[in-house]
């Protein structure tokens, strides 16, 4: 991957643009990396393999752009790693029939 310095993007953007046409550029600042630019078809090509179906779907009817739908799939990733971790760790629920008892109980109970 190659890198460009902040500064460096900044000064000369259209050279930045044209290399990040051609490979993903790491953006660095204080010898950190901050950034990265990605071609819009390294982006279709990441959205292609990352994406679940509905999300696919929002892209393909023109509900979302693919990078809308890219950070909306990194923060479901992220809500479904952090279930997980609650589940392994004893915190989850258990979706057994007298859950689904008690919440059909506890519907109920608020619209009477």
């Amino acid at each position: 991957m190659k890198t460009m310095t902040a500064v460096e993007a900044k000064n000369s953007f259209g050279r930045f643009l044209e290399a990040a046409h051609r490979e993903p550029v790491a953006v660095t600042k204080n010898n950190r990396e901050i950034a990265a630019m990605f071609s819009m078809e390294d982006i279709q090509a990441l959205a292609d393999v990352m994406l679940a179906d509905p999300l696919k779907a929002d892209v393909q009817a023109g509900r979302l752009n693919v990078i809308e739908a890219v950070m909306a799939q990194v923060s479901l990733n992220k809500r479904l790693e952090a279930s997980r971790a609650a589940i392994a760790e004893g915190r989850g629920v258990v979706a057994d029939d007298t859950y689904f008892e008690r919440l059909r109980d506890r519907a109920m109970s608020r619209l009477s």
